[in-house]
């Protein structure tokens, strides 16, 4: 009979064998990184060996080449550099971050190198680097209980290493792991550009404090901006405290401070839905734009949505601007969110453990915006358009992360206790 706890809970077709398991002492030998000694000028400067750390693996991956820091050959103690191949599983303070070394280096004293012996070196490395994510996670799990947190060698040695017979199966483990990783790299990537050219774009198409025009605009438009007061275009409420005692389901729009406020985004779509709200606060025609009056910093409160839907607009957290027809929403939230006039508003905050933003505040402020509402519009619709597309990548890499979490928790063989 089978035994089922060597059997992972997703395979690819082919595969039905019982995995082998070894404990960690069969398969590596183990040794500590150290730091060569910052008081000697000889180990360090003009340094040719990569010498790793945490900073290393936040900033490079788990895959590492080169490193931020390195040492000179005279650093190197008697048993010599960590041959490429080896992995590094950090086993104090930070618990459980590891990293295959492609390059042969040293690393610090946060980590236990594993290196494999002779026998076992048909296990191949990339294989183990997306092993290792379970032994993080036991590593995480067995941290000795007093002193300085830490995973002791000896217990690390009892540990099981699980993998397939087939070293077929294993690469391919290995290979759809490494396009994944590949996926969600790329997915990164675009999120990273997408982000860089909203900050470019943001700075480049408000102008700068005394100038008549931004840096960037579109065809067409050449007249100088104008210096409005918010309070000349526009009116002003609250929302109003509720209690989940007051909310039924329906399909109603319903505007709360915290479902507005979870991403901080420019404009709001979409909403949970009530009904029988007593009492009502502003009833909205989806020309509002609504602003926290309280928070922890005011950097914070100083932010603004755009409400995009008809509905009720609740909690008493809210600052509530009810625009005239001469000013895009969409444009004032942006204005006032990114531009100088957030960092003016944002001095206005009054308070100490809480700060609060009132509606005179921001009725009082005056912002920089084209004098046709046209461009105001294109403004607004191209930010709103860049906003779609960032949300859908990030959306995306979210779901790459979770795919490979979920194959990291099936696809492996974990069954070690102590």
């Amino acid at each position: 009979m089978k035994n089922k706890s060597l059997i992972p809970q997703i395979r690819f077709k082919g595969y039905e064998d019982v995995w082998q398991q070894a404990k960690v002492r069969e398969v590596f030998t183990l040794g500590n990184g150290y730091t060569p000694s910052k008081a000697n000028p000889a180990f360090w400067t003009n340094g040719t060996i990569p010498w790793f750390r945490m900073e290393d693996i936040r900033e490079n991956g788990r895959v590492l080449s080169d490193s931020i820091q390195h040492v000179t050959p005279e650093a190197v103690k008697s048993s010599g550099l960590f041959p490429a191949g080896s992995l590094i599983v950090s086993t104090t303070a930070t618990i459980g971050e590891h990293a295959l070394l492609i390059a042969d280096s040293l690393a610090n004293q946060r980590f236990t190198v594993f290196q494999t012996v002779n026998r076992w070196s048909w296990l191949k490395a990339k294989y183990l680097l997306y092993r290792f994510y379970g032994l993080g996670d036991w590593c995480r799990k067995n941290v000795n209980a007093g002193g300085l947190a830490a995973v002791s060698i000896a217990d690390l040695q009892k540990y099981d290493i699980g993998f397939p017979s087939s070293d077929k199966e294993r690469d391919s483990i290995a290979d759809y792991f490494g396009n994944i990783e590949q996926l969600i790299a790329e997915a990164e990537r675009e999120v990273s550009r997408l982000e860089k050219m909203k900050q470019a774009s943001l700075q480049k198409m408000f102008p700068r404090p005394g100038v008549s025009a931004p840096e960037i605009r579109f065809d067409g438009y050449t007249e100088p901006w104008v210096e409005r007061k918010i309070s000349d275009c526009a009116s002003f409420s609250r929302g109003q405290g509720y209690t989940k005692n007051n909310l039924r389901e329906s399909s109603t729009p319903i505007f709360l401070y915290g479902r507005l406020y979870t991403k901080y985004s420019t404009y709001v779509d979409s909403v949970d839905t009530y009904s029988f709200v007593a009492p009502y606060s502003v009833i909205s025609k989806g020309n509002e734009v609504v602003m926290p009056s309280s928070g922890e910093t005011a950097e914070d409160i100083a932010v603004a949505s755009a409400i995009l839907a008809k509905g009720i607009i609740l909690s008493g957290g809210l600052n509530i601007i009810i625009l005239n027809n001469d000013i895009d929403q969409i444009f004032l939230a942006l204005s006032l969110t990114f531009s100088h006039a957030h960092h003016e508003l944002a001095k206005k905050a009054q308070g100490k453990s809480v700060v609060h933003i009132y509606n005179q505040d921001i009725a009082d402020l005056t912002i920089s915006c084209p004098p046709m509402l046209d461009e105001q519009k294109a403004i607004g619709e191209y930010f709103r358009d860049l906003d779609s597309l960032l949300s859908a990548k990030r959306q995306k890499l979210v779901k790459l992360r979770n795919i490979k979490q979920a194959c990291l928790d099936k696809m492996f063989v974990n069954t070690s206790d102590l």
